[in-house]
């Protein structure tokens, strides 16, 4: 499988990710990732960027335990946004395969 790479700005610092994932699964990790980093420096804005960074790697932690034991996950209404949009689209991409039934003439 092809490489893939993803350069993303996180709290002054560059990284370049390297995965077998596709572009655009990459490009919700390095998000959802952003977004939780926004929500923790939003509550601790006087917080030096390596707490900012482990407070948010808590909080990713927390919402995935909180998945793998089957309890509810609190999203924001950015993420339930993306989530939509992204469903919006697969549904336009089935409906566009799909050629409209010709009517029977009578």
């Amino acid at each position: 499988m092809e490489k893939r790479q993803l350069k993303i700005d996180v709290l002054g610092t560059s990284f370049v990710i390297q995965s077998d994932e596709s572009a655009e699964h990459l490009a919700r990790l390095s998000s959802y990732v952003k977004t939780r980093i926004e929500e923790v420096k939003s509550r601790y804005s006087f917080a030096d960027p390596l707490t900012i960074a482990v407070l948010a790697a808590l909080n990713i932690a927390d919402d995935m335990f909180k998945s793998r034991d089957g309890r509810e996950l609190q999203f924001t209404g950015e993420e339930i946004s993306n989530v939509a949009e992204r469903l919006l689209d697969r549904i336009d991409e089935e409906l566009l395969q799909h050629t409209p039934l010709e009517e029977e003439k009578p």
